[in-house]
């Protein structure tokens, strides 16, 4: 009997390639989300940082000049740590919408895995049938050459 050749072969390495390559985007993503939650983290450091020296100055006594300048100096601060927040906001739905699809990509390689088994399953259980039949009809023709 023939070997078991499964249709569907090109279609699953073609589906599987796709996964593998979603899956390497979608690590590249959780990377960039990575590195955008230290800089949010690090921008909210140096805000709270500042605001502290702030505080500090202020207990000493500042001239108006430098209490403008330092509000001023907070605005930057918490402007940036804002657009830090946007940006870690923004990676993320990318990497959400990325997730769903390597899930979508996932589901149909599995099907296709999963019929690819059903199918060598088949296969199988015919080679099998095929064997005991053939092992059946030579018995019966040893049978009927002795007697």
């Amino acid at each position: 009997m023939k070997r078991f050749r499964f249709q569907l072969e090109p279609v699953l390495d073609f589906k599987q390639r796709g996964l593998d390559s979603l899956m390497v985007e979608l690590s590249a993503i959780q990377a960039q989300v990575a590195a955008q939650e230290n800089r949010r983290s690090a921008a909210y450091q140096r805000l709270e940082a500042f605001d502290a020296e702030y505080a500090q100055k202020r207990l000493q006594g500042l001239t108006v000049l430098e209490a403008v300048e330092c509000q001023s100096c907070q605005q930057v601060l918490a402007r940036r740590a804002k657009r830090e927040d946007e940006e870690l906001l923004r990676l993320r739905q990318a990497a959400e919408q990325k997730r769903a699809e390597v899930v979508e990509a996932r589901m149909e390689t599995h099907s296709l895995e999963r019929l690819r088994e059903f199918r060598q399953t088949e296969y199988n259980a015919a080679v099998a049938k095929a064997e005991e039949k053939a092992l059946d009809d030579l018995t019966a023709a040893r049978r009927a050459q002795a007697s």
